[in-house]
């Protein structure tokens, strides 16, 4: 029955080995993870973050793009004032001789004396209320602001795309740490079984004194160790399930669903490579920084709007016909002279896109040494796959010699613990190797920027 189930869990390791050559890459495709890729794409806390942020800069165009539209603002005041200078008009010294003459020519008082005026310049219980509408007819700031507003979305939206690439590499790994931690659950406990039937059948022997209770005391302490490695494996178990849990936004103690080794589909991965987004994101950076270079040159070019202004204005709570008015403009604002200061900020942009430049060359040659070094690790990953599970083979196919020749009395205990801790070792080591072929190939997968994204 032991022999079976190490039998079985050698046969599930080999059957999902991951083949590849040396001109293509081969990727286990396995519908539980990509369940938890789409959950993780939808629910991880920094992919919400980043969307946020890409939000944002879409709200920012928008806002960019109000500029180019009227604006309607209401304004009032109210003044009030007393003393201050004052001009003097002599209106009396003017029409009241006149009055006189004209009061003796009818013999009346139709026409009253007057005083001289003494006018205050501060207004006094006055009020203006106007609505007053604006509407740039050319500014090129607003145009270039507008066109730097559309390549942060492009940025941003890289960011985005460069968060899930490399979430997706995350969870891939996080998921074959569950898988690793499992199988080696898988491994340990049947070690633990193997041990504990060993101990019985060391107990047999000692009872019918075919062997010296030092066999059985050393087949007990074998037991013990491989329990505690039992108990160490269940522990690292947790931690990968929480992790992966972590990354898809769910509790850190939900249960993993892990597909069948058996039910892995193992095919041919022929997908070129794809566009960074790195490399994306350097580029719409470097378009940003010409567009501010061409922002500050558009300070010194002159700007032209018109407004109307639709109003009242008078002695406080009075409102009529004469009070109303409407005012009409167009007003041309050109900065004549800044001390250089346009030039300058033109030349600072200039230069940051030059050094974007030269970064987006450096970071070209960066990302193809990723790959190709990515693509190196994969196949060596492989071919120490291939050899951890020629080994183990081996190490199967000795142990249960051993056993037989040990059962029949002919192998001292200490030779088929030796053969049992091989094969263990070896299960473990090919488990691990798996590991790393997988890990290798989401490293090769995001290199390449290979993974599609569903819609």
């Amino acid at each position: 029955m032991i022999n079976g189930m190490f039998s079985r869990i050698l046969r599930l390791i080999c059957f999902s080995t991951v083949l590849i050559g040396f001109g293509y890459e081969a990727v286990a495709q396995d519908q539980a993870l990509q369940d938890y890729i789409a959950q993780g794409l939808k629910n991880n806390q920094g992919i919400k973050q980043q969307g946020l942020l890409l939000e944002r800069n879409m709200y920012a165009l928008k806002e960019a793009k109000t500029f180019f539209l009227p604006e309607v603002n209401f304004s009032t005041s109210y003044l009030d004032s007393r003393g201050g200078r004052k001009i003097s008009i002599p209106i009396g010294d003017l029409l009241n001789p006149v009055y006189s003459s004209l009061n003796a020519l009818t013999n009346s008082t139709a026409f009253p004396q007057v005083e001289n005026v003494n006018q205050t310049f501060n207004p006094r219980n006055y009020y203006d209320a106007k609505f007053r509408t604006s509407l740039p007819i050319y500014n090129a700031e607003i145009t270039y602001n507008t066109k730097i507003r559309k390549e942060q979305i492009n940025f941003q939206q890289a960011e985005v795309d460069v968060y899930k690439r490399e979430l997706v590499k995350e969870i891939k790994l996080a998921y074959y740490a569950c898988l690793q931690a499992d199988e080696a659950i898988r491994i340990l406990e049947s070690a633990v079984s193997l041990a504990r039937e060993n101990v019985r059948f060391n107990q047999t022997l000692v009872k019918n004194d075919k062997a010296i209770r030092t066999v059985v005391s050393r087949s007990e302490n074998e037991l013990i160790g491989l329990q505690a490695k039992w108990e160490d494996a269940k522990n690292q178990a947790e931690n990968a399930n929480a992790y992966l849990n972590f990354l898809v936004n769910n509790s850190l103690d939900t249960k993993v669903n892990l597909q069948k080794r058996d039910q892995l589909i193992v095919e041919a991965d022929s997908s070129a490579a794809g566009r960074r987004e790195e490399l994306l994101k350097l580029e719409s950076l470097y378009k940003i920084n010409n567009l501010s270079g061409q922002l500050a040159k558009a300070a010194a070019m002159p700007r032209l709007a018109t407004f109307i202004d639709l109003g009242s204005q008078g002695e406080f709570v009075k409102f009529n016909g004469d009070t109303r008015y409407y005012l009409f403009g167009v007003t041309l604002d050109w900065r004549v002279f800044a001390s250089n200061r346009t030039q300058y900020k033109a030349k600072q942009a200039q230069l940051e896109s030059q050094a974007t430049g030269e970064q987006i060359s450096q970071v070209e040659q960066q990302l193809q040494l990723q790959a190709q070094t990515a693509s190196n690790r994969l196949k060596s990953a492989v071919q120490i796959f291939q050899a951890a599970r020629s080994q183990t083979a081996l190490s199967q196919q000795y142990y249960q010699d051993q056993q037989k020749l040990y059962r029949e009395g002919q192998l001292l205990y200490i030779e088929l613990l030796d053969a049992q801790n091989r094969l263990i070792g070896d299960q473990l080591q090919q488990s691990i190797s798996y590991l790393n072929v997988q890990t290798r190939s989401a490293e090769l997968e995001r290199a390449k920027a290979s993974y599609v994204f569903s819609n």
